[in-house]
């Protein structure tokens, strides 16, 4: 059979309440400095050293606005793109809940997206808040595609000891008219059966048990972007995994709810029982969360 078929809120004021004292806006003096070299290439008339300088200012956090604002009333044309192109970039955000993750070598951080999967942050903020994922490892990870954790077993088998449904809305990821065989070339796999191939992609994976929920901003699953595993519908608990390149053979087929914004590059360089020594929430657009949960019989 082919692979195809295989794989087929609070106002901000919040902030002061709900982030707890680890989640410090403001940047140190010394990363200010380093800051404002980077932001002085901005202006550079080379384009590699404007991107890289972006990208390098990017990761500095929501610390960062108060020295991009200004560029908005430059007068320059190029820094004003790139100041508005920052300013919506959720790196920068004051407002998405975030959430720590200290590897052995460095550390990660996440922004996670309530409005795509309200349910699925919930369950992973109640379950990094109880401390489920401190120390568990990676036990899955494969270069050019993702890295996988989660477990409590370290054997892929793992979870919470409940499961969550699924919170994908295919129409917002276009999958009630992209049809299999489209998808089939957008992804290099083998081409699906030509009674499957005509089918809308929406279509097949709701013949494969999916169910759809409308109304969510949902994700795609590309380079950068969190997502729950499981290995059938609404068999989501705790794994997640965090792609390396964009996996459009994904789509509606697991709930993206997150984006890695600092240390994608540590994710890229993973391996099998890297440890998460510790998983901490940053800051969370709610006080408090309730999880429904699907218990395991």
């Amino acid at each position: 059979m082919p692979r195809f078929l295989l794989v087929l809120a609070l106002p901000l004021v919040c902030g002061a309440l709900c982030a707890g004292e680890s989640y410090k806006v403001a940047l140190e003096d010394a990363d200010v400095k380093a800051a404002d070299l980077l932001i002085a290439q901005l202006g550079s008339t080379d384009f590699q050293t404007r991107t890289k300088a972006e990208a390098q200012l990017i990761e500095y956090g929501p610390g960062l606005r108060p020295q991009i604002e200004p560029l908005l009333k430059s007068g320059n044309t190029t820094l004003v793109a790139v100041a508005q192109r920052m300013l919506a970039d959720p790196a920068l955000s004051l407002e998405l809940t975030r959430v720590r993750i200290t590897l052995e070598h460095g550390t990660l951080e996440l922004v996670l997206y309530e409005d795509a999967a309200p349910n699925t942050v919930a369950n992973f903020i109640t379950l990094t808040e109880r401390g489920f994922y401190d120390g568990l490892r990676f036990h899955k990870v494969v270069e050019q595609f993702m890295a996988l954790t989660g477990d409590p077993t370290n054997t892929g088998k793992g979870g919470p000891g409940y499961r969550i449904a699924d919170e994908i809305n295919a129409d917002a990821l276009g999958l009630d008219k992209l049809t299999a065989g489209e998808l089939s070339k957008q992804s290099k796999q083998p081409a699906p059966p030509a009674e499957v191939s005509k089918l809308f992609v929406k279509e097949v994976y709701a013949r494969q048990g999916y169910v759809f929920t409308s109304g969510l901003k949902s994700l795609a699953v590309k380079r950068g972007m969190v997502a729950m595993f499981g290995a059938r519908p609404n068999s989501a608990g705790s794994q997640f995994f965090v792609a390396t390149v964009d996996c459009p053979w994904l789509d509606g087929r697991h709930t993206v709810f997150g984006q890695v914004v600092k240390g994608l590059g540590l994710v890229d360089g993973l391996r099998i029982n890297d440890r998460m020594v510790k998983v901490e929430v940053l800051y969370k657009r709610l006080p408090d969360y309730s999880v429904k949960k699907i218990e395991d019989k």
